[in-house]
């Protein structure tokens, strides 16, 4: 079982997501902003954090996915928006995994967090970071990162 961290600023879209992800046999947390998030994050580190991109409170997902990348490189990040403003590629490029355009349904969302999941252990698997942040996971994060270039 992982744990998942759902993030929207829209309480019914946590509880139906909170309800596919924990039927699908995840743990969930939830929090309404990117800031929030975060500080549950720093609580209780998630192997998947699935967040909205447009979010009230001054940060947004892509603020959100930079600063988990940064500070934790192992979560593995799905995005969700309900507008196409931000082009997919520009969010794959910064280390997300999967991007959905709402309105998405339950077999999408669950096939990213599959994959999410499995990048997840893939990073874990690679080894502990050395203290001065490790050339190895940096190398293997830009390798991923390279296999989704168009």
């Amino acid at each position: 079982m992982s744990l998942v961290l759902v993030v929207d600023d829209q309480a019914d879209l946590r509880e139906l997501l909170r309800r596919w992800i924990s039927a699908a046999g995840h743990e969930v947390m939830e929090a309404d902003n990117a800031a929030a998030a975060l500080a549950a994050f720093v609580r209780r580190p998630a192997d998947v954090v699935f967040c909205d991109v447009q979010m009230p409170g001054g940060h947004d997902g892509l603020w959100l996915t930079g600063e988990l990348r940064r500070r934790y490189p192992m979560a593995a990040v799905v995005l969700a928006t309900g507008v196409s403003t931000v082009p997919p590629v520009v969010s794959l490029r910064a280390g997300v995994l999967a991007y959905l355009i709402k309105p998405f349904d339950r077999v999408r969302l669950i096939a990213a967090l599959d994959a999410a999941v499995k990048w997840h252990e893939d990073a874990k698997a690679a080894g502990p970071l050395p203290e001065d942040g490790g050339d190895r996971l940096s190398a293997w994060l830009k390798s991923l990162d390279a296999g989704l270039a168009p």
